[in-house]
């Protein structure tokens, strides 16, 4: 009998999901070293967390005092990038802009993927009511354009950079929620998912530590794209002045400020501009290679 439990517990998969998963990452991330373009976003993406780890060391100025002898200076080498309207050294509030960015976006995307899982994943597996009922209110929360949300969010809790990502948070889940629904609904009726309901495990153990990783090939790849998505809209936030306040430097703010500029001293929008344009495109080739390697249909071959 207990030969028979375990024999059942193996082919449905129950002891070695885990097991399989960590093997598929693994050979994923041969895959990924492989992948030209999700290098190409790998390293870009490295680039910019160095840059935001170690920015009081790569700022050669303080990004928030303005030198007022060197207003709108062109780039020298004492200012690498010259300075704004302020005297401020343009390359220090880069750098800093990066750390502000990066912190938002490891705060935003596990988070909110950690909601959505969790939220998308109990209708998808367990459905009736609770699909009902849950869903019901996500389709109400998608009927209403993503800015409009993060807007209100923080008219309710007032600009900040926590307000920001409490907005970017509670705006984002809505549309993770019906991908990890679709994607538990359909994995729900495998089955070894069959298996460890006659066996008797628990719903929420199958849920959580069978199903959700054997669906996680998308959710990574979700988080990546979000990942670009969330620093895009925290930059219109900022541009909007509904993110850290000034003099406090961030990529949106710089835009905000240089935009009346531009004719007499682009460059001042110009650098804030490249920042946000690489750092997104890196996280999005990250993601498309990503999604190359991570696709199921691929996984098999």
């Amino acid at each position: 009998m207990i030969d028979q439990h375990s024999s059942i517990s193996e082919s449905s998969g129950i002891g070695g999901s885990g097991v399989r998963f960590f093997k598929r990452f693994w050979s994923s991330l041969k895959l990924l070293a492989e992948s030209r373009i999700a290098l190409i976003g790998l390293i870009i993406c490295v680039i910019v967390i160095l840059t935001a780890a170690f920015a009081p060391l790569l700022a050669t100025h303080d990004p928030v005092e303005g030198d007022f002898l060197n207003l709108m200076a062109k780039p020298s080498g004492d200012h690498w990038l010259g300075t704004d309207q302020l005297g401020r050294d343009i390359w220090s509030r880069l750098v800093y802009g990066a750390q502000n960015a990066i912190f938002v976006a490891v705060m935003v995307v596990p988070l909110g993927m950690l909601m959505g899982v969790i939220i998308g994943g109990i209708p998808g597996y367990f459905g009736g009511w609770v699909d009902n009922l849950i869903m019901r209110f996500n389709d109400a929360a998608l009927s209403f354009p993503g800015l409009i949300i993060f807007m209100a969010i923080i008219a309710v809790l007032g600009p900040g950079l926590w307000q920001c990502i409490v907005a970017l948070i509670l705006g984002g889940t809505p549309g993770l929620v019906r991908l990890t629904r679709g994607l538990v609904l359909a994995e729900r009726e495998r089955d070894y998912v069959k298996a460890a309901k006659l066996i008797g495990e628990n719903d929420f153990r199958i849920l959580f530590f069978q199903v959700i990783p054997n669906v996680s090939s998308p959710l990574i790849v979700m988080a990546t794209v979000r990942s670009g998505y969330t620093l895009l809209v925290f930059a219109g936030l900022t541009f909007l002045g509904l993110g850290p306040p000034p003099p406090e430097p961030s990529w949106g703010l710089m835009l905000n400020e240089a935009k009346d500029l531009m004719e007499t001293a682009p460059l001042i929008a110009v650098f804030p501009g490249l920042a946000i344009f690489i750092t997104v495109l890196g996280v999005n080739l990250l993601g498309d290679g990503l999604r190359d390697v991570l696709d199921p249909r691929l996984a098999d071959k």
